[in-house]
């Protein structure tokens, strides 16, 4: 694999377009133009009682009218579930991960400290003491989620991971898995979440929350991946309305 930059955005298509997620989504696409990288676009969908295709389509038609657009996929990953068992059968017999019935547990070796360099905190540090061991495969035969999005971020070359700061707490989970793996790790950076003035994260009570509402508002896509852009990220010189073209050229994490 190249040194070239290589980023991800990964909805779940289980509801509309969150503006939060349009955010990501829209960071990790100023990231890949700004650096000449790739963006690409992965579908969790291993929920399989609440994936439905209308929010699919409108997930991907969502980001296409704010303007983004990407270099790879969309991958699913309910397509992918024989490569998560396959590790996961690895991770069996190398001793570190063990059967529960038709389940696939991880071992947490207790007494460690895990650093996680953030690009955007610094160093964050946990205990394995406070991590339960992990499960890998469910009973069912589908993977979870920290599972799965490791397996994937490899096999995609991901070398950047740009998430929210609720995502903090899955990222040392997710480093064991690397490691158990004997797999290269990303570089990781965490954003502030988007809130309401009552310093909750933003969810309906504060007004429209999904990309969706805003189109139907009849705002302009524009002016409102101007304000996200705005949302935790500036230019140097201070502008206040800059199109997507100008903030690639200036982004910075």
């Amino acid at each position: 694999m190249s040194d070239q930059i290589r980023v991800r955005f990964a909805p779940s298509p289980t509801g509309y377009l969150h503006l939060g997620s349009g955010r990501t989504a829209l960071f990790n696409w100023l990231y890949a133009r700004r650096t000449g990288g790739k963006f690409i676009i992965r579908i969790e969908d291993t929920d399989r009682e609440r994936s439905k295709k209308e929010f699919l389509d409108e997930i991907l038609e969502d980001l296409k009218w704010l303007g983004l657009d990407w270099d790879e996929g969309p991958f699913f990953q309910s397509e992918r579930n024989e490569l998560y068992r396959q590790a996961a059968e690895k991770l069996v017999d190398k001793g570190v991960a063990y059967r529960e019935g038709n389940a696939i547990i991880f071992k947490v070796q207790a007494g460690r400290t895990i650093k996680i360099p953030d690009i955007i905190h610094g160093d964050i540090e946990f205990k394995t003491d406070e991590i339960k061991d992990q499960v890998l495969i469910k009973s069912d035969g589908s993977p979870a989620y920290n599972f799965s999005c490791v397996v994937d971020d490899d096999l995609m070359g991901i070398t950047h991971i740009i998430r929210g700061d609720d995502h903090i707490s899955n990222t040392p989970k997710q480093i064991l898995f690397y490691e158990a793996l004997g797999l290269k790790q990303p570089r990781f950076a965490h954003m502030p979440l988007m809130m309401g003035k009552d310093g909750a994260k933003l969810s309906k009570r504060h007004g429209g929350v999904s990309v969706t509402e805003y189109k139907e508002e009849g705002f302009l896509p524009e002016a409102l991946t101007n304000y996200l852009i705005l949302l935790g990220w500036s230019p140097k010189n201070g502008r206040e309305i800059l199109t997507l073209k100008e903030a690639a050229q200036e982004f910075d994490v």
